[in-house]
């Protein structure tokens, strides 16, 4: 997920920064959970031809690095499906917990470690499963 990276000299720095922005490391507040559910919420309660383009648990979102021009792919998860390495990345990790609500063309933006981080959605895919019948 290089495309995480902020603009930086220190490669090392970089990878950390970008790490952190994933994965949950400090308790959520009262008000970015609340912030949280509520986005989830709102995209439940509207009806599924509108609600297609909004980030909810398990969209897969093309995010560009406004700074760097960068772009990639991410999955949000449940934080035990987490995994930087394979672009999916906890709904309680700082970038986590922006996403869900916003939709494509979106900016959104965050600050890790004194390091500003901003984003733009260029892509959001939901897919939603359909029931499948038995063939007997």
């Amino acid at each position: 997920m290089y495309f995480c990276y902020p603009k930086q000299s220190n490669k090392i720095v970089a990878c950390l920064i970008a790490i952190l922005s994933c994965r949950q490391f400090l308790p959520l507040s009262a008000l970015q959970l609340a912030r949280m559910l509520h986005a989830i919420a709102d995209v439940k309660s509207q009806s599924k031809l509108c609600a297609s383009g909004f980030i909810r648990p398990g969209s897969k979102v093309e995010l560009q690095n406004i700074d760097t021009g960068e772009c990639g792919w991410l999955q949000l998860v449940n934080p035990a499906q987490a995994n930087y390495h394979q672009g999916r990345i906890s709904l309680l990790s700082p970038l986590g917990c922006i996403l869900p609500g916003k939709c494509a063309n979106d900016l959104i933006s965050l600050q890790l470690l004194g390091c500003h981080l901003r984003f733009r959605i260029v892509t959001v895919l939901n897919v939603k499963h359909c029931n499948l019948r038995s063939l007997q």
